[in-house]
C-alpha cells in the first residue's frame, strides 16, 4: 500500500482521536462482515477468464452497503452496484496496466492531502476527513493518520487502507477516461455548427393525428416474418432470460378476524380514556406509529369524526370506527391550550453523516455560548449550518404554523418565546434554533388517535395455504399437454405473467421477496411446476416456467407482438399519407382528421424535448431542416403522426466560435462518453461471465 511507503520528516503530532462517527461510516460492517455472504465455496463469476471468488464480491459489496449513498437500496440494486463497480474496476486495472498508466506514491499524497492544491484532493478523503466546526476538509487530520500510522488500531489501519485502494481505483478511471476525451476534438466548424443550432429557436405551427383513430389494418404472418429477418439485429438477449406464469392466493382477513381486532379495540377504550401519557399510550397499541400529534385550531380540524370529538369533555374516547383502508381507530381529546398561532424561527443544523449527535450538541452549545456573547446568529449560521438554503439567509425560516415541521422541531418552537435559543435532535440531525417571533394565542385541540390494522389470524392464513396446497397437487398431476396456464383458468384462477426474467433479478412482477422463485427458475425447465409454495408479502405462489430466452436472437414468437404495433403503426402512417393531397393546409388537414392546429415555440435542435410533446426527435429534426411557412410532409412520432410547418425562426448567424467555447462543447459532447458509449463496448470484450445466482 502506498501509505507505507510515505516517510516524511516532521515534529511531534498529537495523534487525531477519531470521532465514533468516522470509524462508523464503514469500519464496522467491513471488518466484521468479510464472513459473511456466499454459501458455498467456489466462484462468483470471471472476467477475462480470471475468477472472481465470493469473499472478492462480499467485500465489494459490504463497500456499497456501508456507502451512505447506497445504504437505503434495495439489497437487490446494492448487489448491482457492486458487480458493476468490480467489474469496472477489474477492466479499469487490466486497461491501465497494459497501456503503462500508473498511481505514484507522491500522487497518492497529494490526492489523500492536497499539499500541491487544494483542488487535487480525492472525495474519497475530503468526505471523511473533516474538520468538524468548519465541515471543511482538514489535511492535518490525514496527515495525523499517516504519521502515526503504525501506532493506529488494526480497524483504523483496514478503514484507512479502504479509503486510500478506493481513491487509486477512481484515479486509474480518470487516467484512463481523459485518454478517451483528449481523443476527441471540436473543430471551428463543428463548434459554429453547435452553436448556432442553440440559437435557431422556431415557432412551429403542427397537427396531431393519434393512431388511436385510425382503424387498424391487418399484418399477414409473412410481413412479420419478413421484417424480423431483416431486422434481426435489433432483437437481441445480451443474456438468457426467463419466462414465468404463476397463480397468487391472497392473505385476506376473515369476517371473525375483523371482529376480533373491533372487541380489542373496544376493551382498549376504557383503558385509553383513563391513561396519563396518551402519546406513549398510543404508540404502544397502534399498528403504525405516528410521529407526534399536533395541536390544532377547531377550523383546521376537518376530520368529522374528530370534529364531533371537539364537543365533548377533555380526555374523552370516540370509536372504535372504521377508516377507509380498513383500520379501527379510537380517537381521544387528549388535551386543549393556548398555544401560539405561528412562530418565526432560525436555525444551525448539523448533520450526522459524519458527526455524532454528541459531538453535533457539543459543537452547537459552544455556538450558543458565542450567541450569547454578543456574535451575530446570521452570520454564524451562514458559516456552520449544513441547511444550505436556510444559511444564505442566515437560518431563517420564515413564519411557520403548528405542524408544519417535525415534530420535536415543532414541539420546542411553540414551547419557547422570544429570543430562546434550544437544542434538539430530528432526523435530520441536531439544530440551534432561535425563536425570533410569537404571534398571539389561539385556543388549540390535541387528538390522540390509536389505529389498529385488520390483521389474518393464523386460521386464516392456514384457510388459504390449504387452497394453495390443494391447487399445486392438482396442477402437478394435470394432463400433461395440459397447459398450466389452462389448467389455472379451469380452476377459475387468474395468471399472472413476467417476462424476460434475468438471473440476477430479486423480485418478479408485483411479487415482493420472490428472490427464490427466481432462483428457481434458472434451474427448472419450461413447463416445469415448482413443488413449493412460496410467500411473496400477503401471497402463497404457485408458479410455472414458461419459458426460456437463450442469449443471442430473441426467438420470433417473443417479439411478435412488438413486430406487429411497429408496422401496424407504419401502416397506418401510410394511410394518412394517401389521404392527404398536395397543396393541403394544415386547417384542412386538422378538418379533415378531426383534430386542431397548435402552435409551439421554442424548437430548437440542441433539444429533443418539445413543449407539450416530450421527447419527439423527429419533430425537432423536420422543424429544423423545413423551409419557412411550407407544409411537411407525414411523418411518425411517438404514438401519433404529425403535419407541421414553421412561421418563423432565428436563423444562424454565427460565423466563429472561440477556445472557451469550444473546449466547453468538446467537454459536452465528451460528457457520459465513457460509460455509455466506450466502457459499454469493453465490457463485452471482457468476456464476463455472471454466476453470483450460485450463491445469493
Amino acid at each position: 500500500m502506498a501509505v507505507l511507503g510515505k516517510i516524511r520528516e516532521r515534529g511531534l503530532l498529537l495523534i487525531f482521536v477519531v470521532g465514533g462517527a468516522l470509524v462508523a461510516f464503514i469500519l464496522t460492517e467491513f471488518i466484521n462482515s468479510r464472513s459473511s455472504g456466499p454459501r458455498e465455496e467456489g466462484t462468483v463469476g470471471s472476467i477475462y477468464g480470471e475468477d472472481i471468488m465470493p469473499n472478492e464480491f462480499s467485500e465489494a459489496l459490504t463497500l456499497i452497503k456501508n456507502t451512505q449513498q447506497y445504504q437505503n437500496y434495495q439489497e437487490g440494486q446494492q448487489m448491482s452496484i457492486a458487480w458493476d463497480k468490480l467489474t469496472q474496476d477489474k477492466i479499469i486495472n487490466s486497461l491501465t496496466e497494459d497501456l503503462g498508466i500508473s498511481v505514484c506514491s507522491k500522487e497518492v499524497y497529494e490526492f489523500e492531502t492536497g499539499n500541491i492544491n487544494a483542488n487535487n484532493v480525492s472525495p474519497h478523503f475530503s468526505n471523511v476527513f473533516m474538520n468538524q466546526e468548519t465541515r471543511q476538509f482538514d489535511r492535518n487530520l490525514v496527515d495525523n493518520w499517516l504519521d502515526n500510522f503504525d501506532n493506529l488500531t488494526p480497524d483504523n489501519r483496514a478503514f484507512f487502507l479502504n479509503v486510500e485502494n478506493e481513491a487509486i481505483k477512481t484515479r486509474f478511471s480518470q487516467k484512463y477516461q481523459n485518454l478517451i476525451e483528449k481523443g476527441m476534438y471540436t473543430t471551428t466548424q463543428e463548434a459554429v455548427k453547435v452553436l448556432n443550432s442553440r440559437v435557431q429557436n422556431a415557432s412551429v405551427n403542427y397537427v396531431s393525428i393519434p393512431f388511436t383513430t385510425i382503424e387498424d389494418i391487418e399484418i399477414s404472418e409473412e410481413e412479420v416474418t419478413e421484417h424480423y429477418n431483416n431486422n434481426i439485429d435489433d432483437y437481441q438477449n445480451e443474456k438468457e432470460t426467463r419466462n414465468v406464469e404463476y397463480v397468487t392466493f391472497t392473505v385476506l382477513p376473515s369476517s371473525e378476524d375483523d371482529a376480533s381486532v373491533r372487541d380489542e379495540m373496544v376493551s382498549l377504550s376504557n383503558k385509553f380514556k383513563i391513561s396519563e401519557n396518551d402519546e406513549l399510550f398510543a404508540a404502544r397499541y397502534t399498528s403504525e406509529l405516528i410521529e407526534g400529534f399536533p395541536y390544532l385550531k377547531k377550523e383546521d380540524v376537518t376530520d368529522p369524526k374528530f370534529t364531533e370529538l371537539l364537543t365533548k369533555e377533555l380526555g374523552d374516547v370516540s370509536g372504535p370506527y372504521k377508516l377507509t383502508n380498513g383500520r379501527y381507530r379510537l380517537s381521544k381529546l387528549s388535551d386543549i391550550a393556548d398555544r401560539a398561532d405561528s412562530v418565526e424561527a432560525r436555525h444551525i443544523l448539523l448533520t450526522l453523516d459524519t458527526l455524532t449527535a454528541d459531538t453535533a450538541k457539543t459543537i452547537l452549545r459552544n455556538i450558543r455560548k458565542q450567541v450569547k456573547e454578543g456574535k451575530d446568529f446570521g452570520v454564524l449560521a451562514g458559516k456552520y449550518s449544513e441547511d444550505k438554503g436556510s444559511a444564505i439567509k442566515g437560518g431563517d425560516l420564515g413564519w411557520f404554523t403548528e405542524g408544519q415541521m417535525v415534530t420535536e422541531f415543532n414541539d420546542v418552537c411553540f414551547s419557547s418565546k422570544v429570543g430562546d435559543l434550544r437544542i434538539v435532535r430530528t432526523q435530520f440531525g441536531v439544530h440551534l434554533i432561535q425563536i425570533t417571533g410569537v404571534s398571539k394565542l389561539t385556543t388549540k385541540y390535541k387528538i390522540v388517535h390509536i389505529d389498529k390494522d385488520v390483521l389474518p389470524s393464523a386460521e386464516t392464513k392456514d384457510f388459504y395455504y390449504a387452497q394453495a396446497n390443494n391447487f399445486i397437487n392438482s396442477a402437478n398431476n394435470k394432463p400433461s399437454d395440459t397447459s398450466f396456464s389452462s389448467f389455472a383458468e379451469s380452476q377459475n384462477q387468474l395468471v399472472r405473467e413476467d417476462v424476460n426474467v434475468d438471473n440476477m433479478k430479486f423480485n418478479i412482477a408485483a411479487l415482493p421477496n420472490s428472490r427464490e422463485i427466481v432462483k428457481w427458475m434458472f434451474d427448472a425447465n419450461v413447463s416445469d411446476i415448482s413443488n413449493s409454495i412460496y410467500t411473496c408479502g400477503d401471497n402463497y405462489v404457485v408458479v410455472s416456467l414458461s419459458g426460456i430466452n437463450e442469449s443471442g436472437d430473441k426467438s420470433l414468437e417473443s417479439v411478435r407482438d412488438q413486430i406487429t404495433q411497429s408496422l401496424q403503426l407504419d401502416k397506418k402512417l401510410e394511410s394518412i399519407k394517401s389521404k392527404i393531397t398536395d397543396g393541403s393546409t394544415l386547417e384542412s388537414i386538422a378538418t379533415l382528421f378531426v383534430s386542431e392546429v397548435k402552435t409551439v415555440e421554442g424548437v430548437n435542435f440542441d433539444n429533443t424535448n418539445v413543449k407539450g410533446l416530450g421527447n419527439v426527435t423527429s419533430f425537432v429534426g423536420v422543424s429544423s431542416s423545413i423551409d419557412l411557412n411550407k407544409i411537411s410532409s407525414v411523418f411518425r412520432g411517438n404514438n401519433e403522426a404529425y403535419v407541421l410547418s414553421v412561421s418563423s425562426r432565428l436563423e444562424p448567424s454565427i460565423t466563429e466560435a472561440n477556445s472557451s467555447q469550444k473546449q466547453a462543447i468538446q467537454t459536452s459532447i465528451s460528457s457520459g462518453v465513457f460509460f455509455n458509449t466506450v466502457f459499454k463496448v469493453l465490457k463485452e470484450k471482457a468476456n464476463i461471465v455472471d454466476e453470483r445466482i450460485r450463491y445469493y
